[in-house]
Parts: C-alpha cells; structure tokens; sequence
C-alpha cells in the first residue's frame, strides 16, 4: 500500500522544488518524453503480453483498436 504512495509524494516535491524554474518548453519536453517511454511499453510488452494470453485473438486486436479510436476522438473533441 506504501508503495503506490510513493510516486505522488515524490512528483508533489519535484514540482514544489523545480515550479519556479520549469518553463512551458521544459514541461512539453517532459511530456513527450513521457509519453514516448509508454508507447515502447505498450507495443514492445503490454500487447505482446496480452496476445500470449489470447492465443485465438478474440478480445486483443479489437481493444487495441477500439483504444487507439478513443484517443483519437478524444483529441479531436478537446480541441473543439
């Protein structure tokens, strides 16, 4: 349960230290950074992962898909 506090805890005084010296650059930068590092995850051990449980492709391909359409039209919607 300590554990999963623990990454809160140090992102909040991360930010009380650094706030006052990160710019908007800093943080877009951070981002895709971020961002990158999950999508390496997802496709290199997350998907194959959940193929090896379903060998007969029932549920996988589908999510993947039905996953990639919601971040899809959810950037569509917030930038309307």
């Amino acid at each position: 349960c300590l554990s999963g506090a623990s990454e809160p805890i140090a992102a909040l005084l991360g930010w009380l230290v650094l706030a006052n010296s990160m710019s908007d650059n800093v943080y877009a930068i951070l981002f895709g950074l971020v961002s990158g590092m999950m999508v390496i995850i997802s496709l290199k051990e997350l998907i194959p992962t959940a193929h090896r449980y379903d060998s007969d492709d029932t549920v996988v391909t589908y999510s993947v898909i039905a996953g990639m359409a919601i971040i899809a039209l959810s950037l569509v919607l917030f930038k309307v």
